[in-house]
């Protein structure tokens, strides 16, 4: 084998260690971006459902106090508070908050299933970067051992013959 024949070789042999470990470097960054994105997408989903919990108890909050407002003023007004239409009011103020309060708590969950959802499909995104790096890894491994194989396989037929 040439001195040219065996440099080209080894020329072939490092390009190709060089791309497969850029490549390997690159899929072991995507799966730290996945497992990043999933993290990200757990704590703002958890953020999500802790505000509408707040908001559900500032709403309950709220109506606690128009419920003891509207029961002084009735009281205020003379009428027997806990009965007949002073005890309507005060359901009626109840039931509105409560139901507010539920949405609040509803609508909280499904933006937080939205950010998990949406913190999956980019993880995923990134996990299928990270296969399509490891598979080229691999394919720039088979390429570069056929260069190198093309390599010896000529460096025998420029041999002298005797």
């Amino acid at each position: 084998m040439g001195i040219e024949t065996a440099l080209l070789v080894g020329l072939a042999a490092a390009g190709t260690a060089v791309s497969v470990y850029g490549q390997q470097q690159q899929a072991k960054q995507a799966d730290a971006i996945a497992s990043q994105q999933e993290q990200i997408a757990r704590d703002d989903a958890a953020y999500a459902a802790s505000e509408a919990q707040l908001q559900a108890r500032a709403i309950r909050k709220a109506a606690d106090k128009q419920r003891a407002e509207a029961r002084a003023a009735l009281a205020g007004s003379g009428v027997v508070v806990g009965a007949g239409t002073a005890e309507q009011i005060d359901t009626e103020i109840q039931q509105q908050s409560e139901e507010d309060a539920l949405m609040a708590i509803y609508d909280g969950k499904n933006r937080a299933r939205s950010i998990t959802q949406s913190g999956n499909l980019a993880a995923q995104r990134s996990r299928n970067a990270a296969d399509a790096a490891r598979i080229g890894s691999w394919t720039s491994a088979l390429q570069g051992g056929a260069t190198i194989a093309r390599g010896w396989n000529t460096s025998g037929a420029n041999a002298p013959r005797a």
